[in-house]
């Protein structure tokens, strides 16, 4: 039994937005922080998934989840972006003021995704061999979820690692799959046809889990509930994509918009994403101050992003891999790992302080 004299780890759970390209933020950020703490420490390089006891992760974060759950170094991650996002993203949608430009990518992507997942399977196989979700758990002991969408119902789904042991139907999924699986963006990139775990005869179909959590920090929250019912303290890091806010501002008579305005709906897309990402975030806040109020304490930190500038938000986009796009990303990335870092050498900060005491507690790669 604990009492007050000998205080219950906390249960650390790290939750990685959705957003294509834009992962190549938030590995560059995550890196920055693990490099500053490094240095502080006088230590090798840090095994970043080992901090936390479960890792979400939807579409492009569901990449960098699984290979932090892997004990893949954050540089190595972030050159998957900058070496292999180019060739992922050959066709990137041309910005909307460029009509004629926008119409060719219409007509040229009107009956197949605007890119082909070859090119990604094979860079995520490289990374991940054939390791399944069952043998990372075994090996490595980390929980991880990655949200999905099953098409055959249009139902949420969530990859997850045998932590309860009595969930253990994706136990042979293998991680490139399901990083597929995640961030099967639509009209950008392909659905993806996974074997069926109970039919050998059988697949299922999924798409992109970023249309329904794109911020999967709720289902960080509900699974660590589920795994901490003995009221043991959970702490909850969330980062995102440095997304791009493209809201316009709108007359009374100019709320009729067609089909160039939503970009056949490539802007649909995005804007429920950034908005499912805020709710979440609010929602997840909301309910851990309640749980906590209840006994059960429950933190949720979501680090702050840079506005980016008008010239940079050109470049943010989720399927833009040029020399620019990874320039900005990177810098932007960088420049919000300072300002976390600066947070830490504040005692009054409680995101600095729960930031030192994660990465404090980080053991090296091996």
């Amino acid at each position: 039994m604990n009492d007050n004299t000998c205080p219950q780890k906390p249960f650390r759970v790290l939750s990685l937005d959705g957003g294509g390209m834009r992962g190549l933020y938030t590995a560059t950020l995550l890196n920055h922080l693990a490099y500053r703490f490094t240095q502080q420490r006088n230590c090798k390089p840090l095994d970043i998934g080992k901090g936390f006891d479960l890792i979400v992760g939807t579409s492009t974060g569901g990449i960098l989840a699984c290979a932090l759950a892997k004990g893949v170094p954050i540089s190595q991650i972030s050159n998957l972006y900058c070496e292999q996002g180019p060739q992922i993203f050959t066709d990137p949608m041309p910005p909307k003021s460029h009509y004629r430009k926008f119409l060719g990518w219409c007509f040229r992507n009107r009956s197949k995704a605007s890119n082909t997942n070859h090119h990604l399977r094979n860079a995520l196989k490289q990374i991940f061999g054939d390791t399944t979700l069952e043998q990372l758990h075994k090996t490595r002991g980390i929980a991880l979820c990655i949200p999905s969408v099953k098409m055959l119902k249009e139902t949420a789904r969530v990859f997850k690692t045998p932590h309860n042991p009595i969930k253990n139907l994706d136990n042979k999924y293998t991680l490139a799959d399901i990083c597929l699986a995640t961030s099967a963006a639509p009209i950008f990139l392909p659905m993806v046809a996974l074997d069926s775990p109970t039919d050998d005869k059988g697949f299922d179909v999924f798409v992109d889990g970023g249309l329904w959590a794109n911020n999967p920090v709720l289902v960080g929250l509900i699974e660590a509930l589920e795994l901490c019912n003995d009221n043991r303290p959970i702490e909850i890091l969330s980062i995102g994509t440095c997304a791009t806010h493209e809201g316009d501002i709108y007359q009374r008579n100019e709320v009729d918009k067609g089909l160039k305005d939503w970009q056949v709906g490539a802007k649909a897309l995005t804007t429920a994403m950034n908005a499912q990402a805020s709710g979440s975030d609010f929602m997840a806040t909301l309910l851990a101050t309640h749980l906590t109020k209840l006994g059960h304490p429950i933190k949720v930190v979501r680090l702050k992003e840079t506005a980016p500038s008008t010239e940079q938000l050109k470049h943010l986009r989720l399927d833009l891999a040029s020399t620019k796009a990874l320039d900005a990303l990177t810098s932007l990335g960088n420049e919000d790992g300072i300002s976390a870092f600066r947070l830490c050498q504040n005692p009054n900060d409680h995101t600095g302080q729960l930031l030192t005491s994660i990465f404090n507690s980080m053991p090296e790669l091996a």
